[in-house]
């Protein structure tokens, strides 16, 4: 635990005015502007936690390592995507880093946030760290508050195993702390979204680039870095991983039954991201039209397959977002 208490100079809350259930501009500029603060204070906090660390007690570390996180940046009234609040409850139980277990026995998952999970080859009796760390933190961040329960109009509101697919968040007096986005700011879970459950996305993905910019949580380790368009061979190793891929568009071809943004001359073994016809329209109209990508830097996300060379099958437009080049902000992330 801390040898003392810590105090961060960050400020609690956006400014006046700045509704905490949507998103804003004075809202996002307030964080761009207390962010470099924010994360000098986080790197003290958890210094402090290394130094009062007591041999052999990693469980406990683990624990304080989380409570020093959450300790250092006082809650934020986030400003979050349109969503409309359906109930509010207790939490029983934190299953893991994006799973939680209601009093009156129902689950909930954090939708729009993706947690570490234990990798095939983890073989370890105790947790997988990046997993234990996320489910510790989100344990501490909620405590014995209660949580509400949103969702945006016209998504899904359970899975198939009849869990909550919600925006969590957590009722501390009249402050709504997002759940989603402060485990996303904070480097403990990734942005992701499917076509069911997207109208969160582009705000969550927004608070992923500053965790990125920081070097926060995951984004300090190599597992979890965006890789390059042409790192063919790495990408290959990680089929059925979540992962975020950069490069530039060489061309977007088109058959009847599919589209694809191609980012190397060779289909057969180069990246490729595959769009099917029955998903088109989505793009169509939106902030990513496919036919306008073609000499562009994006950033794609999803789930690494293989048709010939590796691929991500893109369902929604939110999966691509197009970066600036040069002078990204977290480019020195890219491998």
């Amino acid at each position: 635990m801390l040898a003392t208490p810590f105090s961060c100079p960050c400020r609690s809350m956006p400014p006046s005015g700045t509704p905490s259930h949507r998103a804003s501009g004075s809202a996002f500029r307030w964080f761009a502007a207390t962010y470099i603060s924010c994360r000098r204070c986080n790197q003290t906090a958890m210094t402090m936690q290394t130094r009062t660390r007591k041999p052999g007690s990693g469980a406990g570390c683990a624990a304080a390592g989380a409570a020093a996180l959450f300790a250092a940046f006082p809650g934020a009234a986030y400003g979050a995507c349109e969503t409309q609040a359906l109930r509010t409850a207790t939490v029983a139980q934190v299953m893991d880093g994006q799973t939680l277990r209601l009093e009156d026995g129902g689950g909930v998952r954090l939708i729009g946030a993706l947690a570490p999970e234990a990798p095939r080859w983890w073989k370890g009796i105790k947790p997988w760290p990046p997993a234990e760390r996320a489910r510790r933190a989100l344990e501490e961040l909620i405590g014995t508050s209660k949580v509400e329960l949103r969702f945006a109009g016209g998504e899904m509101k359970r899975d198939r195993h009849g869990r909550f697919l919600a925006q969590l968040f957590v009722l501390r007096g009249a402050e709504r702390i997002w759940a989603q986005g402060e485990m996303i700011r904070r480097g403990l879970a990734q942005a992701y979204s499917f076509r069911g459950h997207r109208a969160c996305a582009r705000d969550l993905q927004a608070y992923e680039r500053q965790a990125r910019a920081g070097r926060a949580g995951l984004w300090r380790s190599g597992k979890f870095a965006v890789l390059g368009a042409q790192s063919v061979a790495a990408l290959s190793k990680r089929r059925g991983v979540f992962q975020v891929v950069e490069g530039k568009v060489l061309s977007v071809g088109r058959t009847r039954k599919w589209s694809f943004v191609n980012f190397g001359a060779d289909w057969k073994t180069d990246f490729t991201v595959a769009i099917r016809a029955g998903d088109r329209s989505r793009f169509q109209g939106s902030d990513l039209p496919l036919d306008q990508l073609a000499g562009k830097r994006v950033r794609v996300r999803g789930w690494i397959g293989r048709w010939n060379g590796p691929v991500i099958k893109a369902t929604h437009p939110e999966q691509i977002t197009i970066v600036e080049e040069p002078g990204d902000a977290d480019a020195g992330n890219r491998k």
